[in-house]
């Protein structure tokens, strides 16, 4: 039995809590919620990330680090990364703990790769990303997923997909973090447009040619940050698929909102309006055009009618 803290009681940190307590490992969730540490705690429960959904008793919510952590998952908005990351640097966890990062963006202000400011800031190098098709309700609900474990240290790798695989759920193997990176912050963009394209009506084809434009757009960046472009991933072209196809992703709830001229939902978070701010500064710094993004990010900073939006999204996915 491995000890595991995770960082982040929100949908997803709760849902991964759920799943290593489930393959019988102690898990201590940090949350900056005191009412959240009662309720997991004493009621077992997560009823305003994860409603619905009995929690192990192996599971102990904690207010801060637990610093004899076997593994550490980082599963916090990337708005507050430099924040955590900062607070990891200044906790002694034992020498040969795993980090996983599960953040999905580019760190603030620098517009670096989580991967990137975390070794940097932390000094630590035993880590991976972890990104994939993953909805936490249906994690938790035992339906067949998949997700990638990024690193290359294919034996840490090894020690993290041997934590979380079960008869439902499956981690595979990926060489390279920082394309995994890529595809996580810029499908969010992706599943904006998709759910503009959506809530404008404008049809399949449209879509598809939208996603192969994002798709197009993430290889670019991964030749600039000489990163694979290999993309036929669970992190890559699953999680696109994943967030592209269903109103239940935020991102693409998100692009319907504002293809119908409907305001954002303020108690929820988009990833994607602070992702497409930073790919739109990390594509001039590294001289790379980038129109569909370039577009989003225009409908996300400006008021516009349903006919503007159409004329932006349109142009971007035709360029």
């Amino acid at each position: 039995m491995k000890k595991v803290l995770v960082i982040g009681a929100g949908a997803w940190g709760t849902a991964l809590a759920w799943l290593i307590a489930k393959n019988s490992h102690e898990v201590f969730l940090s949350a900056n919620r005191s009412q959240i540490i009662d309720e997991i705690n004493h009621e077992s429960s997560n009823e305003r990330f994860l409603p619905g959904v009995k929690l192990s008793p192996k599971i102990f919510a904690v207010s801060d680090f637990v610093t004899d952590a076997d593994f550490v998952f980082i599963v916090t908005p990337s708005a507050i990364s430099t924040k955590i990351f900062q607070e990891i640097a200044q906790t002694k966890f034992k020498k040969n703990c795993i980090f996983v990062i599960c953040s999905k963006g580019l760190e603030p202000k620098t517009n670096n790769l989580l991967s990137d400011s975390f070794e940097k800031i932390t000094k630590h190098k035993s880590y991976a990303v972890l990104s994939g098709p993953n909805f936490a309700a249906e994690v938790v609900n035992e339906a067949p997923s998949i997700t990638t474990i990024a690193t290359k240290n294919k034996k840490l790798a090894t020690a993290v997909i041997n934590l979380l695989s079960n008869s439902h759920f499956r981690a595979f193997y990926f060489k390279d973090p920082r394309t995994v990176e890529i595809c996580g912050v810029v499908k969010n963009i992706i599943a904006i447009g998709c759910g503009i394209v959506d809530g404008l009506d404008l049809g399949v084809n449209a879509k598809s040619a939208l996603v192969m434009k994002g798709i197009g757009e993430i290889q670019l960046l991964c030749k600039k940050l000489k990163a694979s472009t290999d993309v036929v991933t669970a992190a890559g072209f699953g999680d696109i698929f994943l967030t592209c196809s269903s109103q239940k992703s935020r991102n693409n709830s998100l692009g319907v909102l504002l293809a119908q001229e409907k305001e954002r939902e303020v108690d929820k978070t988009y990833e994607g309006i602070s992702s497409a701010a930073a790919v739109v500064a990390l594509g001039k710094k590294l001289k790379v055009k980038l129109d569909l993004c370039e577009g989003i990010n225009k409908i996300l900073t400006r008021k516009s009618s349903a006919e503007q939006i159409k004329k932006i999204i349109s142009k971007a996915i035709l360029s």
